[in-house]
């Protein structure tokens, strides 16, 4: 058996030039950590004046959720922290070539790294189980991975073609900058491991450094674009119908007993609608939501849809002794030139003498109430029709613009 590791061990040094044994990083971590004292509490280097420079940069894995309610985003992914601890340096041939031994996190000094705008809890990174990789001149990493909860400011004007801005900032709590500084690696967050997210697309990232508070802080920034397909299918599109719908109320004949209650059910149907894009949305004063001011602009038509139809009903059943206004003559003949352009419809009247529309519309005789009624049918219809498409034309093309 002993001649069989020997074998090994020769053709290791003839292929990798040494062979390490368990008693090689036994002495080496014994010379490091008793021998020579190494303690935890001392930042480490030998010149306690000298600044210790700390190199970050963060892989992002995936975003678990946007909560647009409650302000927050969370994330999965993992730092690359290094930098170099003049008290942990051996001579590698000493200690047959270790170039690098993996220690315990807990046993080492390491900067007092935290998360500064976590959503709940506020503690250190990384864990008792987490490793540090030390290599033999002094170049210490540290890859603490995280499922973080962090809070992150929603602007949700143009929901759901809104795009936010996540700032991920991580501090030096206690150490202030003339003893650690944060240094940036890469100008922006690291994606090769990313996987998408089935609601939101990452646009771009970046990495910036900063001194608040004579404390070094590095912040990661995410800007993000909302995929809109959902929304268009599952909320925007119904919408659009409801609105159309809103409008023909005015094709529903008055003598059906419907309008109203057609009129309410719409109407009721944009509240509801209301209520579920609300619960969607945090509580916010600052800005206001493009999506919900277009529904209650629709709550608005709701209800001047059911005053007009009130009024309508009320002059459709009116006895024909009531003197008609003017207006109503100018309704009622701007509905009937509008007619009878279209057909090219002359009248006839009893005297069978043939004489110009105009003429018929202009006499308070040939007015009834009924006509009255059916006018402001036509021209509700296609004011309320015109009107809700050009707001709605409008608003979602501005909404998607940004």
């Amino acid at each position: 058996m002993a001649s069989e590791i020997s074998i090994i061990c020769l053709f290791l040094t003839i292929s990798n030039g040494f062979c390490q044994t368990s008693d090689d990083v036994k002495n080496l971590l014994t010379d490091l950590f008793v021998t020579n004292s190494y303690n935890k509490q001392v930042r480490p280097v030998v010149n306690q004046t000298d600044v210790t420079n700390m190199y970050v940069s963060m892989e992002l894995v995936s975003i678990h959720d946007i909560d647009e309610v409650n302000e927050k985003i969370v994330f999965a992914g993992f730092l690359k922290v290094s930098w170099t601890d003049e008290l942990l340096v051996w001579d590698s041939d000493a200690f047959n070539d270790i170039e690098f031994i993996s220690v315990l996190q807990d046993n080492i000094w390491k900067p007092d790294f935290v998360l500064k705008n976590g959503f709940q809890e506020f503690k250190e990174l990384g864990g008792s189980f987490y490793h540090i990789l030390v290599d033999s001149d002094g170049w210490v990493t540290w890859y603490p991975y995280h499922v973080f909860e962090n809070e992150c400011s929603i602007d949700v004007t143009y929901y759901p073609f809104d795009e936010q801005t996540c700032h991920i900032r991580f501090a030096l709590w206690t150490y202030t900058d003339d003893l650690v500084v944060i240094d940036a690696v890469n100008p922006d967050i690291d994606l090769r491991g990313y996987r998408e997210n089935s609601l939101w697309s990452i646009i771009s990232t970046s990495v910036q450094t900063e001194s608040v508070y004579d404390s070094s802080e590095i912040i990661f920034t995410i800007n993000l674009r909302r995929k809109a397909t959902y929304y268009i299918v599952s909320i925007i599109t119904p919408m659009i119908f409801l609105g159309i719908l809103n409008s023909l109320v005015f094709i529903i004949p008055a003598d059906a007993g419907e309008k109203m209650s057609y009129s309410v059910t719409v109407f009721l149907s944009f509240a509801v609608f209301l209520t579920l894009i609300n619960d969607k949305l945090p509580v916010n004063s600052e800005n206001t939501c493009i999506l919900s001011i277009y529904i209650v602009s629709q709550l608005g038509y709701g209800v001047l849809v059911l005053i007009v139809t009130s009024l309508q009903l009320r002059i459709h059943h009116r006895e024909e002794g009531h003197q008609k206004s003017k207006i109503f003559a100018y309704v009622v003949k701007f509905e009937r030139k509008i007619r009878c352009a279209k057909s090219n419809v002359i009248f006839d009247i009893q005297d069978k003498e043939r004489v110009d529309v105009d003429e018929i519309c202009a006499t308070d005789e040939t007015i009834k109430w009924r006509d009255v009624s059916s006018a402001i049918d036509l021209l509700g219809f296609w004011i309320f029709s015109g009107t809700n498409f050009i707001v709605t034309v409008v608003i979602f093309i501005y909404m998607s613009a940004f």
